[in-house]
């Protein structure tokens, strides 16, 4: 995730490039203030109404780079964030499906809302913050060290005290915040887990056991956020003391060396004023560098979350599907678990089969192998003579099409929900909309394929869903099409009517797993698959 942040270098730079500006005008600014001083003690008019005159000037000329800087650092921050975001769920993306599935969502989620909000406040404002400070110290340490070099030791003294206090800070500070991580992970998929089962816990009075769980999981959170701003509290009320009493012994120092004559007046006053423009960023660095060590457990965290364990090397591409698909003594299992044992079975391209069996037999993992979502664990699976596991997913998925019972539907219209934003004729659009059975319900509705499907699909029906994933397949013109359980939600008439639509599909593949079956158009399969006790008849 670094290394998204760090292609937005070229904004960082130019925030960084704008604040030197800004802060050297003001550090300029004190140096004429002091010459303004230095004039009216010593009765010069002329001296003092040119230094006047010159710091109003520069004075008017800080409030663009001061509105400059503002707009900067928002620039920086929007950019570094959207790539970082964008970073993250193109490589989530390109985890191999099994894993992903293997694995609980809510990490996920968790990482795209918790984790990137303290990857905002704590990593991209602390950087910017470091940067503001350190500029910042460094212009009125020159300020300072033009008028009294001895102070610069004092500096020195202070710079060191707070860095060695934030290293030892920042080492507990990001066990608390990976740990802080992992209670908002579990925080998250409970959430998810209790909004997805609102009817069954109503239905059964379990409001009070939730009401108890939430309270527990929300209270361990908070507590961690609690102890976190403990050490934050501590640290930085130790490094007040240290800066405090660093400021009280310069304004001594100061005064001293004016009573004995090596400073003037108007340097004095420089001193301080600019000591506080040292004190400040050091106390900004020391709250800032904690935060921004924190977050390195979260980036290895966010990082991890994304590899492949299996890394297996795709060599081969295809552009169709010519000939068979053919398993040879495949065996799968999940971990411990054996659900296929010794498949053997052929594919031909252009007949159709049923994937028919008894719930938890294994039709959906025999499915998940036709889709290449898995590997088998012995055997191997052939595509036109070429394994399956050497063929590389983008390739293979541009050959099949994917008909789920459980169908996703984007905020969007009708029309782009069926192409899926690919470019399709009228003709081939109306086509698949007619075999998928849709077209009483697009002429039913008052924009057609205009209308807007809102969250997932809740203003359309569960059969009305499903015809869209038909359709979608239909229209892409794949040479296998896979169907899973695509026909439940439908109406036994109009499940019938897009069988028999699939069936006369000339040169087309069709895979359907499903438990509805139809005696009218059972014996229009070339073959039935029935799967049971790990193996494939």
């Amino acid at each position: 995730m670094k290394r998204s942040i760090k292609k937005s270098w070229v904004y960082l730079a130019l925030a960084f490039l704008v604040l030197t500006i800004g802060i050297a005008l003001d550090g300029y600014i004190t140096i004429k203030i002091m010459r303004i001083i230095d004039a009216a003690m010593e009765g010069n008019m002329n001296l003092f109404k040119e230094e006047a005159i010159k710091a109003f000037l520069f004075i008017g000329l800080s409030l663009p780079f001061n509105i400059l800087s503002s707009y900067t650092r928002g620039l920086y921050i929007y950019k570094s964030l959207v790539k970082t975001k964008v970073s993250y769920v193109e490589k989530l993306f390109g985890k191999n499906i099994n894993e992903f599935q293997s694995e609980n969502n809510a990490k996920y989620l968790s990482a795209i809302t918790n984790d990137m909000n303290n990857i905002e406040k704590k990593y991209l404002e602390g950087i910017y913050e470091v940067g503001n400070s350190f500029i910042g110290f460094l212009v009125s340490f020159i300020v300072i060290a033009s008028v009294s070099p001895s102070a610069l030791f004092i500096g020195i003294g202070i710079s060191i005290i707070s860095v060695v206090l934030s290293m030892a800070v920042g080492k507990p500070l990001q066990r608390h915040e990976k740990h802080r991580s992992d209670l908002f992970e579990g925080y998250t998929s409970y959430i998810k887990e209790v909004l997805g089962a609102f009817q069954i816990i109503k239905a059964n009075n379990l409001n009070e056991k939730v009401k108890e769980d939430f309270y527990n999981k929300s209270k361990d959170i908070q507590y961690k956020g609690y102890t976190i701003d403990k050490i934050h509290t501590y640290t930085l009320s130790l490094q007040q003391l240290v800066m405090y009493s660093s400021t009280f012994g310069i304004l001594i120092i100061s005064a001293f060396m004016a009573i004995r004559g090596s400073i003037t007046t108007g340097a004095v006053i420089l001193i301080v004023n600019n000591m506080s423009r040292v004190i400040f960023p050091l106390m900004n660095l020391a709250e800032w560098f904690p935060k921004i060590f924190s977050v390195k457990s979260l980036f290895e965290k966010m990082d991890g979350s994304l590899k492949n364990y299996d890394n297996y090397e795709e060599t081969i591409d295809i552009n169709e599907f010519n000939n068979s698909i053919e398993f040879n003594d495949v065996s799968f299992g999940y971990e411990n678990k054996e659900v296929l044992t010794d498949v053997n079975l052929n594919i031909v391209k252009g007949e159709k089969y049923l994937v028919v069996g008894p719930s938890g037999g294994g039709k959906s993992t025999l499915l998940k192998l036709f889709r290449k979502y898995f590997n088998p664990t012995n055997g191997d699976i052939l595509i036109d003579g070429k394994s399956l596991k050497d063929i590389r997913k983008a390739s293979y998925f541009k050959n099949i099409s994917n008909v789920e019972q459980q169908v996703f539907l984007f905020e969007d219209t009708l029309r782009n929900n069926i192409t899926l934003y690919k470019d399709y004729s009228e003709e081939e659009i109306n086509l698949a909309i007619e075999r998928a059975g849709l077209k009483d319900f697009v002429k039913g509705l008052q924009n057609g394929l205009d209308t807007m499907i809102y969250d997932n699909g809740k203003n359309i029906s569960g059969g009305e869903r499903s015809r869209v994933a038909i359709a979608r397949g239909l229209l892409s013109k794949s040479d296998i099409i896979f169907l899973d359980e695509a026909f439940a939600s439908l109406d036994s008439k109009v499940a019938k009517e897009i069988e028999n639509t699939l069936l006369d599909l000339d040169g087309v593949t069709i895979v359907n797993v499903s438990h509805v079956i139809f005696q009218e158009t059972k014996d229009k399969y070339d073959k039935i698959f029935v799967v049971k006790n790990k193996a494939v008849i």
